[in-house]
Formats: structure tokens, C-alpha cells, sequence
């Protein structure tokens, strides 16, 4: 790839200052972040937010607990800092050089994934225990009852619909990272590994979130003891239909996105259509589901 001007100049400005995997590393960490600001923000009003994800600190630390997810995001935000100086000292905005040293921002990637798997017992060990035990659970779906921490599992559920993008983003960095011929801070591949592995990584929050409102919908059935304020279950199949609406749009765009006109019995101009109009139906539903699940 070094020195091809095809390759070399579909690179933007921004991408050889910011290719791909930082942008998924920058959005990572400012998630971190934000969650801090939240915390603190929380914690001025006097809301005891671990009160609502059932969250118990094991730890004796008098700090609050928006300054110990300061210290977090301060020390994956160091080598994130010092892998942005490595890259443009090396690469100095030359689309070769950018494409050469991919291995610089896929090792940070590694390096955040495994900081939050090791057991490092100054930095929130038990808050990414946490973090991991209820990813977990929330992985294939699952939702715990009200005492064990629900509004918890729906808050990353939540998050996880939000980084949804991301997370395909990841995939295809990753997949381009591993490719012979290929390179992770390249131009996006996003049809490598397939043209719908993409699209089904997007729709997997969406799937979690659905199945969990499902369940919420099951226990409130199945519940003999019903009341006005639990209602008959409605809100969670209409919470359901909701995150279920985002299945057309990543289908569609999957569509548009590697067209065969030999497979697919619909025009291009068609599909777009279809992609532009939908929301317009379903615009109504997310207006009126607002509640969680």
C-alpha cells in the first residue's frame, strides 16, 4: 500500500490526524469521562445514584465516587495521549506512514479492553467487576429484578444502544487490522468480514433491549398481584416496538450499502426510498414510548 496515490488519497485530512481506531479510543474514554460528569453532577443534587443501580462500594475509599471514576478516566486517558504523540511524531500526516503504523492505535484499543478484564486493585477493582458482571448479564439480554439492580441493567443496555455504531466501528477495525492486505487507520471498510456482519453487531443493543422489555412485559403477566401503577404490561410492548423500529433502518442500510440488483428485487433508487420514508411511520412511536422498561 505504501506509496499507492489511490489508496494514499482517499484518506481525508481528519483521518490522517484522527484515523479510525483513535476515533473509536477517543469516543471510548469520553464515555468514562461523561459517566464522572454524571456522577458529579448527581451527587451536587443529592441523588445517590448507587442507591439506584444497587450499587455497594467494598472499598473504605473516602473519595466520592465521581472522583475515583475521575482517576479512571484520567489514567486511560494518559496512554491514549502518548500513543496520539507516537503516531503524529511518526506519521507526521503522510497517508503512507499513516497506513503503516496502524499497529499504534489497535495496540491502545488492546490495551483499554484488557485494562478493564485485570484485576488492578487501585483502580475500581470492584466497580469494573461490576461493570463486567452486569455486561454480562446484559450481554444475551437479561435483566435483573428491581432489588438486584434493574435501573442499573437498563442504564448500560442504553448505553450500549447509544455506542451501537461504535461497536461496529470496533468490528471493522479490528477485521481490517487482521486482513492481509489491509489497514486498520485505512479509509473504513465496512463491508470487511461480510456485507451484514456489520449490520447484525449494530442491531444486537437493539435486540437486548428489546428482549428485556419482553421479559419486563412476562413479569408483569405473570404477576397475580397487579396494580394501577404497574398496569397490565402495556408500556413494555410498547417500549419492545420501539427499539424493534431501528431493525428496518440498519436492514435497509445494509441493502444500500452492498447493492446487488441480482439479489435483491428491488431498485436502488427503491431501497432508498423505503430507507427515507420509514422513519416517518415510526416516528410516532418513538414520541410516545418514553418510559423504561
Amino acid at each position: 500500500m505504501d506509496g499507492d496515490p489511490a489508496v494514499e488519497s482517499e484518506l481525508d485530512s481528519f483521518s490522517l490526524i484522527l484515523p479510525l481506531p483513535f476515533r473509536i479510543a477517543f469516543i471510548l474514554v469520553l464515555g468514562v469521562w461523561a459517566w464522572g460528569v454524571n456522577l458529579h453532577y448527581l451527587y451536587l443534587l443529592k441523588i445517590d445514584v448507587l442507591s439506584l443501580i444497587k450499587y455497594s462500594s467494598r472499598t473504605s475509599s473516602p473519595l466520592p465516587h465521581h472522583q475515583r471514576t475521575y482517576a479512571l478516566a484520567t489514567t486511560i486517558t494518559g496512554p491514549l495521549l502518548i500513543s496520539l504523540f507516537f503516531f503524529w511524531t511518526l506519521t507526521r500526516g503522510n497517508p503512507s506512514a499513516v497506513l503503516s503504523w496502524d499497529i499504534i492505535p489497535q495496540s491502545y484499543l488492546f490495551l483499554l479492553c484488557l485494562f478493564f478484564l485485570l484485576p488492578y486493585k487501585r483502580l475500581s477493582p470492584h466497580g469494573r467487576f461490576r461493570f463486567l458482571t452486569t455486561l454480562k448479564r446484559v450481554s444475551i439480554g437479561g435483566i435483573a429484578e428491581a432489588q438486584d439492580g434493574k435501573f442499573g441493567d437498563i442504564l448500560l443496555a442504553d448505553v450500549l444502544t447509544s455506542y451501537s455504531k461504535v461497536l461496529g466501528d470496533l468490528f471493522v477495525s479490528l477485521c481490517m487490522f487482521l486482513s492481509s492486505g489491509q489497514s486498520s487507520t485505512d479509509k473504513p471498510d465496512r463491508g470487511c468480514g461480510g456485507t451484514y456482519i456489520v449490520p447484525i453487531i449494530i442491531s444486537i443493543p437493539s435486540m437486548i433491549r428489546l428482549r428485556q422489555c419482553l421479559i419486563e412485559y412476562m413479569r408483569v403477566r405473570d404477576n397475580p398481584q397487579k396494580t394501577a401503577a404497574t398496569g397490565w404490561g402495556g408500556q413494555h410492548l410498547a417500549n419492545a416496538l420501539k427499539y424493534s423500529s431501528a431493525f428496518p433502518v440498519i436492514i435497509l442500510s445494509a441493502l444500500q450499502r452492498g447493492y446487488d440488483p441480482n439479489r435483491i428485487g428491488l431498485s436502488e433508487t427503491g431501497i432508498f426510498r423505503l430507507w427515507y420514508i420509514q422513519p416517518l411511520f415510526l416516528a410516532p412511536i418513538d414520541l410516545d414510548t418514553v418510559c423504561f422498561c
